[in-house]
């Protein structure tokens, strides 16, 4: 059974690693920048949630396995309405709003954010989380979380530095383990797409701050999630 895990985890890594390559390659390869760039990428990650969807949906005769339900009743009050994860993802406009940014664009990178909300929350929270809830809540939280941190070694093959890249990991190793909480407690994976999609659209249109801000800004912001964390895991060890 172990090994069947090991394998379904590996499995569905690599599938959601193989479309994330193919829409980053596809941009580069086409010099595309802005709306297009977005479309085009935001599709390819469409087309791999729809095809997720479907399979789950002949497979289960259902796509509630993967979490597609209403959160459980008063879960959402436990969890202060994920209202720390709103903060930190509107802090982005620190530095304002990009400039430039038409209605075009923006509904671009909405498209595009919705598609990797999905994408990731299907694949690290709706399978790889509840492949090993067998093995406990704990051992759940930590795979998916260090996975879905090490995923974001690829921002390196977008241009990101090594440094920046490593940051990104540890913050997104902390965010994982939030959402594997905030999924595993209101047992619905659509506040995780919902806040993972409204994270990554306010980075996508906010203005880029001097390296000062952006120090200061990470460092409010890994506190306020590390605050968080603490308060989620003490709610969680007081209801075991």
């Amino acid at each position: 059974m172990k090994n069947n895990r090991i394998l379904r985890t590996m499995i569905a890594l690599l599938i959601l690693l193989a479309f994330f390559f193919v829409q980053g390659a596809a941009a580069v390869a086409g010099h595309l920048e802005g709306t297009t760039s977005a479309l085009v990428r935001g599709g390819i990650i469409w087309l791999l949630v729809i095809c997720t969807l479907l399979y789950f949906a002949v497979r289960h005769k259902s796509i509630a396995v993967l979490g597609f339900c209403r959160p459980k009743e008063g879960s959402l009050k436990k969890l202060l309405f994920c209202v720390p994860l709103i903060v930190i993802a509107l802090s982005h406009f620190a530095a304002g709003p990009a400039s430039g940014l038409s209605i075009g664009l923006f509904a671009a990178d909405l498209f595009l954010t919705l598609s990797i909300g999905m994408a990731e929350e299907i694949y690290f929270r709706g399978i790889i989380c509840n492949v090993w809830l067998e093995k406990g809540p704990y051992k759940a939280m930590v795979i998916s979380s260090v996975l879905f941190g090490i995923s974001h070694l690829m921002n390196i093959a977008g241009g990101s530095g090594v440094l920046a890249t490593l940051l990104q990991i540890c913050f997104a190793f902390i965010y994982g383990l939030v959402f594997a909480l905030i999924f595993i407690r209101s047992g619905s994976l659509i506040p995780c797409i919902l806040l993972h999609a409204l994270h990554d659209m306010c980075s996508f249109i906010s203005a880029d701050g001097t390296v000062t801000v952006n120090v200061v800004l990470g460092a409010v912001q890994t506190l306020i999630l590390a605050m968080y964390l603490i308060y989620l895991m003490k709610e969680e060890l007081d209801r075991r």
